[in-house]
């Protein structure tokens, strides 16, 4: 009998769709409960937020969200770096000057995978009305939309966070819970792969591959439709409706954008917080390649 999956409730309350269009959010900018939050940023070799290009030109009523400080461990190198604790958590809220009534509104240049990491974050953290601009700002300026340089003050928040763990698996649950599970890798093809010359690279043993550009178109850098999505497990991952579904990738960014792709179709997931790189740090903990 396969289990029900559904997104549209949460403690008897319905959500929110995960996604949003550019022209639906244009129709809303001014409206006063909704925040929205450049959450642009590059990965990499030197991983950082981009501020500067948020200045240079952002969607209009639009803060900056540092990926790097809010919600995030502090001091911690950003590919290990985990879930903020509950009082940075609720100091976050305070800075972004979030209420409990707001519908916050997130978008990157990355393809979702800042806006992904932010929106499980919050979610996490108790916040649902959170919502994730579909193909991010490049779709916003392919609409011909407006662009803003204005920086808004933003006065503080009042939402009280409180931790949802079913949305996050911690390493010592995720041994624990990973072979009853489906465990999907939301990296690129070669990350999942590895390279035989070093062998700490590769997946997950019982990992599948669901590169998180599975689910984006290349030309528009929207995401395929909700059929598309469902006819793609369909064909690659076996078992995927009636498994309980963990995300993972190399460190909770690129996963996101799967746990985003699954909750357009009505399916719950959580992510491995910290992922393959976390795994990877016990010499003793195996790892798998594939050709």
């Amino acid at each position: 009998m396969e289990k029900q999956h559904n997104l549209k409730k949460v403690n008897g309350e319905k959500i929110l769709s995960p996604l949003i269009s550019a022209k639906e959010l244009n129709n809303i900018l001014r409206k006063s409960n909704i925040k929205i939050f450049d959450v642009r940023g590059t990965w990499g070799v030197d991983p950082k937020s981009l501020y500067d290009e948020y200045k240079i030109g952002h969607i209009p009523t639009a803060s900056f969200l540092d990926w790097r400080k809010e919600f995030i461990e502090v001091n911690v190198t950003p590919n290990l770096a985990q879930i903020s604790s509950y009082p940075e958590a609720k100091q976050s809220f305070i800075d972004l000057g979030i209420h409990k009534d707001d519908t916050v509104i997130l978008y990157d240049d990355y393809n979702h995978m800042f806006a992904g990491r932010i929106w499980w974050a919050m979610r996490y953290w108790g916040f649902d009305n959170v919502r994730v601009l579909n193909g991010g700002f490049k779709n916003w300026k392919s609409e011909n939309l407006p662009v803003s340089q204005e920086i808004l003050n933003v006065s503080k928040g009042t939402f009280e966070p409180i931790a949802r763990e079913n949305l996050r698996k911690s390493l010592e649950n995720f041994i624990i819970e990973k072979e009853n599970s489906c465990v999907l890798d939301g990296r690129g093809i070669a990350g999942y792969r590895g390279k035989p010359e070093d062998p700490r690279t590769g997946h997950i043993p019982g990992a599948i591959s669901a590169a998180y550009t599975s689910f984006i178109d290349k030309e528009t850098g929207l995401f395929i439709k909700p059929s598309e999505i469902i006819a793609l497990f369909n064909t690659t991952i076996p078992n995927w409706k009636t498994e309980k579904i963990i995300c993972s990738c190399g460190a909770g960014y690129s996963g996101t954008v799967a746990m985003l792709a699954l909750a357009q179709i009505g399916i719950e997931s959580s992510l491995f917080d910290g992922s393959f790189n976390i795994w990877k740090q016990d010499l003793n903990r195996p790892i798998s390649q594939s050709i």
